[in-house]
């Protein structure tokens, strides 16, 4: 089982699992995956299935997104 517990700043923050939900609890984030779980879209396509996301926010989470291995262009 994948230890959970942080006792200290530095566990907390090399623990998988917080990462892992650090980065799929945010409001965007998981609306990007979520739009993107059928396939591959354009960020216009992308955009318009959103809906309601600004063009710097989208562009900002698609970035962090791509950093962390979640997505590729």
């Amino acid at each position: 089982m994948v230890k959970v517990t942080a006792h200290t700043k530095e566990e907390a923050e090399n623990c998988p699992v917080r990462s892992v939900l650090t980065k799929v609890t945010a409001k965007w984030n998981l609306l990007i995956l979520l739009t993107l779980e059928d396939g591959e879209l354009r960020f216009g396509e992308l955009k318009r299935a959103i809906g309601d996301v600004t063009q710097r926010v989208l562009t900002e989470n698609l970035r962090l997104l791509e950093r962390d291995g979640h997505l590729t262009r």
